[in-house]
């Protein structure tokens, strides 16, 4: 289910950007780091997905509590929709339809869907893409899952 949900997003990504006429690298490059990110999120690498953000990026390590606490309680499977993305070869606006998909890893429970619009800027740092602000960072806040109905 995890590489479906995985390979799922990352032909929506790849399909989103084929569909913009005259989209350059720089676009491709950004789609690429979210690709990423929701892989890294399906293999259960809360190191991987926080390899795209900038260490100085306001709440950075609240965002990387999260993201470990979440992956450590549950199994997480995420898809993007880019809405937006604006900018030029080094600076990014990008709005995104970010769904994640959670299971507890405790118990046999339903599965809990998020879905948030997702805003990122990003920065060109040497080679590479890093989220400089992503809001709302809640999203990834470790689930409640509970026993009791």
């Amino acid at each position: 289910m995890r590489a479906i949900a995985r390979n799922l997003a990352i032909v929506a990504i790849v399909a989103a950007a084929a569909a913009v006429p005259g989209l350059a690298d720089t676009h491709s490059d950004v789609l690429e780091l979210f690709a990423s990110m929701t892989s890294a999120l399906s293999d259960d690498n809360p190191a991987g997905f926080m390899k795209a953000f900038d260490r100085n990026m306001p709440d950075y390590d609240k965002l990387s509590g999260y993201v470990d606490g979440l992956i450590r309680e549950a199994e997480v499977s995420a898809s993007i929709d880019p809405t937006k993305d604006e900018g030029d070869d080094v600076k990014r606006a990008v709005e995104l339809d970010w769904t994640l998909q959670i299971r507890s890893r405790q118990m046999a429970g339903p599965l809990v869907e998020r879905q948030q619009t997702v805003h990122v800027e990003l920065v060109k740092q040497k080679k590479h893409w890093r989220i400089v602000s992503f809001t709302p960072i809640d999203l990834f806040a470790p689930a409640k899952f509970s026993l009791s109905k």
